[in-house]
């Protein structure tokens, strides 16, 4: 399992964050609270942030639930620590929109890649089939983090880790920039619910502006993990770049076009499971709260799904942590949902004893510490 071990930890020892955090929130005791402004019809003010000591290994609401395999190779706390930044309130756990930070910019596909934003989906009688080169129809912050933003202290503290089109490191987080890659995920097109099945992977669905979602964590060197929300300036559309990929992160939906005016919100993308990911809007127009889903934030209840109204299982996207997928419903494929190299990051699931990261193989606990969230 040596290989196996190499791979795990080549990737995983790149997720890390900064804590030039502490001491710059209001320094009051954190408690839970799972408030949230249930009459907002998809625009919040708030984002409700985990709770001080919320567990990332049970499926359960207001959590995430994290695959043994990637808890031990990562080193996964159990419980997720409040940062004390600026933008949260540490009693409440209450994130302040406006009083967040954020990467400056707008920067376009097209500016990245004469080709623009490439995303396509097709099926079949089984298969959905998803193609592109990762780079969202949304505008990006201007990544590098530029030196004078409000958001470069935060990234010039981290260490990069390496950057996969040379291998060499990056002087720090705000060097990291964005750049195309392999997008390919082949999901069930009729996907059934199995059970709540824990998370094996940094990416939980596709968006269908042609990016990812990323699991909600990020850790620092101390061994501490955190809401990524919470303790660290994203773009304004809530992404950042991890290995040069742009994946989005909390209020990923800010800039989504096609969002509706009332009722039930649209698809927004698909779960590595294949069901879909529904934005923030329940059947009443109002904004979905985690007490109306499960503990893997979703729900079963009519939608259009493929082309017909069907009462059938979705996410949805809301204002209160995980923001989006806490565990899956179905049983994902990874080989096939993360259909190319660049989407694996160096984990090699067809030699894993399981998909589902249920066995822990031998050897696979050392990871190196630095790099990125």
């Amino acid at each position: 399992m040596l290989g196996l071990k190499k791979s795990l930890s080549s990737f995983l020892g790149l997720i890390g964050l900064v804590m030039l955090l502490v001491g710059c929130g209001d320094g009051s005791t954190s408690k839970s609270s799972t408030s949230s402004s249930g009459s907002d019809a998809g625009t919040p003010t708030i984002l409700v942030t985990a709770a001080n000591g919320t567990s990332t290994q049970a499926c359960a609401p207001n959590g995430l639930c994290i695959s043994p395999l990637f808890t031990a190779a990562a080193q996964v706390a159990n419980k997720l620590t409040l940062a004390a930044t600026s933008w949260t309130n540490t009693t409440t756990n209450i994130i302040t929109i406006a009083q967040t930070p954020f990467v400056e910019g707008a920067v376009t596909a097209s500016q990245i890649d004469p080709a623009g934003s490439v995303f396509s989906m097709t099926t079949d009688d089984k298969f959905r089939y998803l193609k592109g080169n990762g780079l969202p129809s949304t505008p990006m912050g201007n990544y590098p983090v530029q030196p004078g933003t409000a958001a470069y202290a935060y990234y010039s503290v981290l260490p990069g880790g390496t950057d996969p089109r040379t291998g060499s490191n990056y002087s720090s987080a705000a060097a990291i920039g964005i750049s195309p890659y392999d997008l390919t995920s082949k999901l069930p097109l009729n996907p059934v619910i199995t059970g709540f099945n824990p998370i094996n992977s940094l990416i939980i669905g596709i968006t269908l502006t042609g990016a990812a979602w990323h699991v909600e964590l990020a850790n620092d060197s101390s061994g501490n993990w955190y809401s990524p929300t919470n303790a660290l300036p994203n773009d304004q559309c809530f992404g950042h770049p991890y290995a040069q990929q742009y994946h989005y992160h909390g209020y990923s939906w800010k800039c989504f076009p096609n969002q509706g005016t009332s009722g039930h919100s649209p698809l927004f993308g698909y779960a590595l499971d294949g069901f879909g990911i529904f934005g923030p809007r329940g059947v009443d127009g109002k904004m979905v709260t985690n007490a109306e889903l499960d503990e893997c934030h979703g729900h079963i209840h009519p939608v259009e799904w493929n082309g017909s109204i069907q009462n059938i299982y979705h996410y949805h996207l809301n204002n209160q942590y995980p923001f989006s997928v806490g565990c899956f419903r179905g049983t994902p494929d990874y080989n096939a949902a993360l259909g190319s190299a660049a989407m694996q990051q160096g984990i090699p699931y067809s030699q894993l004893p399981d998909l589902a990261g249920n066995i822990v193989p031998p050897g696979l606990i050392e990871i190196p510490k630095g790099g990125i969230r």
